[in-house]
C-alpha cells in the first residue's frame, strides 16, 4: 500500500509548433504551443486541477510555461526551474527530423539505439543531463511542503528520470513512447516507484506522436 506517500506527477508539455513540424527543440527558446497543443493543455488542466498538489514546478522553457499556465491558470503559483530544461542538442536544434534522417542516417539510427555513443557538436553531455535531472527531481521530492508535486517539463527529461529509477542503462533513453500533454506518476516510497506512465485526457483528434529526436523538446 502506498496510501499517504508523496507522489510526483511528471507532465510532458503539450504539442509545440516544432513538435508539429518535427523539428529538434532541445533548449531552443521562443517555441510556443501549436493550436492543437493549446487545446491539449486546456484538457490537461482537467486532470491537473483534480490533483491536490502542494506545489507546481515547471521548466522555464516557453512551451512548458505555456502548458502550465493554460492548464492551471494564472492564479496558481508555479516555481520555474532552469534545471528542468530539456537536453541541449547543439547543432541539431532547429533542424527537421526528416532532414536529419536523410543527411545523417547512420548517426540518427545510433542516437535512437545507443545515444551514449553519439556526440553532437555543441550538445550537452547525456550523462551530465541525467545527473542534472535526477538532482532536480530528487530535490523536489524532498521539498519541505510534505505533499505531492506537479512537474511540467519535457519528454527527454521524463525518459531520463525513468531510466534512473528503473535501473536502466542510459542507452535505454528512447525506450519510452511518451505523448505530449501526458502525466507519468511516481510514488516516493522506499525507492521511487512508477505508478502510471503517459496517461492522457485529450480532445478528439488531440493526440500527437512526437517521439524520438523531436521529443527532445
Amino acid at each position: 500500500m502506498d496510501h499517504g506517500k508523496r507522489k510526483l506527477y511528471l507532465v510532458r508539455h503539450a504539442e509545440s509548433v516544432w513538435n508539429a513540424e518535427r523539428r529538434v527543440q532541445g533548449t531552443c527558446t521562443g517555441i510556443l504551443l501549436s493550436e492543437r497543443g493549446r487545446e491539449q493543455a486546456r484538457f490537461l488542466g482537467k486532470s491537473l486541477r483534480a490533483i491536490e498538489a502542494a506545489a507546481v514546478y515547471c521548466s522555464d522553457a516557453e512551451r512548458a510555461v505555456e502548458t502550465a499556465r493554460l492548464a492551471l491558470g494564472n492564479g496558481r503559483e508555479i516555481i520555474f526551474m532552469e534545471e528542468l530544461r530539456e537536453l541541449s542538442l547543439g547543432e541539431w536544434e532547429g533542424r527537421s527530423i526528416v532532414e536529419l534522417w536523410e543527411k545523417e542516417t547512420d548517426l540518427i539510427d545510433r542516437w535512437y539505439r545507443e545515444p551514449t555513443k553519439v556526440r553532437v557538436k555543441g550538445a550537452e553531455d547525456i550523462f551530465s543531463f541525467r545527473d542534472r535531472i535526477v538532482r532536480a527531481i530528487e530535490t523536489i521530492g524532498r521539498a519541505p511542503h510534505g505533499g505531492d508535486s506537479i512537474i511540467v517539463t519535457h519528454g527527454g527529461v521524463i525518459c531520463a528520470y525513468l531510466t534512473h529509477i528503473l535501473g536502466m542503462d542510459l542507452d535505454g533513453l528512447w525506450s519510452f513512447s511518451l505523448p505530449n500533454a501526458s502525466i507519468t506518476t511516481i510514488v516516493l516510497d522506499f525507492k521511487p516507484r512508477l505508478r502510471s506512465f503517459g496517461e492522457t485526457v485529450l480532445p478528439p483528434g488531440g493526440a500527437s506522436d512526437s517521439d524520438g529526436v523531436s521529443s527532445s523538446g
